[in-house]
């Protein structure tokens, strides 16, 4: 693959197509579109002056550092609450790290900490426990909230802390996974998986593609787990 300056030019001309039909249409979300894009390549601009030093460094202090530094801006950024926020960085950082080195372990890597498969593991464990985790976390906070009558029922009625949580922590757990389940049901019969045509892409076989796409999968789903379990755990403490 060889994508120059010139051919990379050439193909943002395909947004010619749907801007000229937003111009006919909507000019304001034609506006709306524009200023996202623009956000979107200065983004992609920077992503790319630090990975490029990143992987030619290629040291694993320097990878680890870069993980952390990134998903504590994007919990930031995504959670704009401290008692979203502050759980949620706290046990995804640990149990998307574990999980993470299993993945490159099962998956035989020459180097643990490679920049080239280490960063993006873990990226993407860690984008889909933020997006699962704050919409539990949240529904969790809502949800004894609204119920405290019940919450105090059950605690006075002699039971435990975990017992009497356990409603709330069932409807965020499953409000949280169901579209992820619902979206697995699409898979292969409607879409391909990002990830596998990526692999596809940069010349995997189809079988070690496959391969590391459920491993990845069944990996983010049961790192999500432990960390939206975790959060509430942690959100419990310190609340």
């Amino acid at each position: 693959m060889n994508i120059t300056i010139v051919r990379l030019l050439l193909g943002i001309l395909l947004l010619a197509i749907p801007a000229l039909i937003l111009f006919r249409l909507d000019r304001r979300f034609l506006r709306q579109s524009a200023t996202v894009l623009v956000r979107f390549s200065l983004t992609m601009l920077v992503m790319l002056g630090i990975l490029y030093f990143i992987f030619e460094w290629d040291k694993a202090w320097v990878n680890i550092l870069w993980v952390l530094l990134s998903s504590g801006v994007a919990t930031a950024v995504y959670c704009k609450k401290r008692w979203q926020s502050i759980p949620i960085y706290i046990s995804m950082t640990v149990v998307t790290f574990v999980m993470g080195i299993i993945v490159l372990l099962l998956s035989d890597v020459p180097h643990l900490f490679s920049a080239s498969l280490f960063i993006p593991v873990m990226t993407m464990l860690q984008a889909e426990a933020l997006f699962v985790c704050r919409k539990g976390i949240t529904t969790f906070v809502m949800e004894r909230r609204a119920h405290k009558d019940l919450l105090e029922y059950l605690q006075g009625n002699g039971a435990s802390q975990l017992e009497a949580l356990r409603p709330f922590v069932t409807k965020a757990i499953t409000r949280a996974f169901n579209p992820i389940l619902q979206q697995l049901l699409l898979v292969g019969l409607v879409f391909v998986p990002s990830l596998l045509c990526g692999l596809l892409i940069g010349g995997f076989s189809p079988l070690q593609a496959i391969g590391f796409v459920t491993l990845m999968t069944f990996a983010a789903l049961s790192s999500t787990m432990l960390v939206l379990v975790f959060c509430i755990f942690i959100y419990t403490r310190i609340s």
